[in-house]
């Protein structure tokens, strides 16, 4: 018969499970990534893709090393992603031909501010996972 010590005990493998959050924050910034590499897939011109391609999820954070170099479609020569990234998330405020400036970003931000159902599903198995194991830790 379950008794107080039980519920107790499943309150704090909870409390523990939901703390360590580690595994959830990797598997979000994996899917923003893999989202911002869907988005950049989408712009006309290269600089987004090469952009992506460079970008790493890392201890829960999407990031790109400036000096990280990246290659375009039909180049050999390798262009460092500092360079490339400003303008290839916001657009050129200097040059028209390559669009017009947009605050909001083009294809990074919008994968981490948008609705995307992979962030959700990794929160969902999350607390899925929390929860199951405060149930074992409860007893039989």
């Amino acid at each position: 018969m379950p008794d107080l010590d039980d519920g107790a005990r499943a309150m704090e493998t909870l409390r523990r499970e939901i703390l360590d959050t580690a595994k959830l924050e990797q598997n979000v910034a994996r899917a923003i990534l893999d989202k911002a590499r869907s988005n950049a897939q989408r712009r006309p011109t290269p600089q987004a893709r090469m952009v992506a391609s460079g970008m790493v999820a890392r201890r829960g954070v999407v990031i790109g090393f400036a000096s990280r170099r990246v290659f375009g479609s039909g180049s050999g020569v390798p262009v460092k992603l500092g360079v490339l990234a400003y303008g290839a998330e916001f657009g050129s405020d200097r040059y028209r031909q390559f669009g017009p400036r947009r605050a909001s970003g083009y294809w990074l931000h919008p994968a981490a501010e948008q609705p995307n159902n992979d962030i959700d599903k990794a929160e969902d198995d999350y607390v899925d996972g929390a929860i199951d194991a405060a149930i074992r830790s409860a007893g039989p």
